[in-house]
């Protein structure tokens, strides 16, 4: 017989929620608390994509999914929007409270798209220099 596995790598990303936190205490230790509210969707998806991988007659479908310690494309931690009052940075990744900065990393994206965002940011940090520039005070 033929010895046939496949290992699936699903990829799908935790949405973003409000109440997620990463805390730097007074020892400096990092506490990290995450809520996953689509985490169901991703074990239907999976389960699907196993389903499909046995049907085409792969034997052995082995899957692991990535917990907390894991992190790869991290976005999120500063919400971008037109209101200072529910948002530090605007659209152009500006902060309300000190003008001069910008915030352009991965943090401003309010999701990856389970996909690296390297060129997202870069694109979005282009923009926002050039914006800068051109409104310096």
């Amino acid at each position: 017989g033929r010895f046939n596995f496949f290992e699936t790598i699903t990829p799908t990303e935790d949405l973003p929620d409000p109440e997620n936190r990463l805390v730097v205490d007074s020892k400096g230790r990092i506490h990290f608390s995450l809520r996953r509210p689509n985490y169901s969707a991703h074990v239907q998806l999976v389960q699907k994509v196993r389903a499909k991988f046995k049907d085409a007659g792969y034997r052995w479908i082995f899957s692991r999914p990535f917990g907390i310690n894991y992190p790869t494309h991290q976005c999120g931690t500063v919400r971008m929007g037109n209101d200072p009052a529910t948002a530090p940075i605007d659209q152009y990744c500006r902060s309300y409270d000190h003008p001069n900065l910008l915030v352009v990393d991965a943090s401003m994206l309010p999701t990856s798209a389970a996909v690296n965002p390297a060129l997202t940011v870069l694109a979005q940090s282009l923009r926002a220099a050039k914006r800068w520039l051109e409104h310096i005070e």
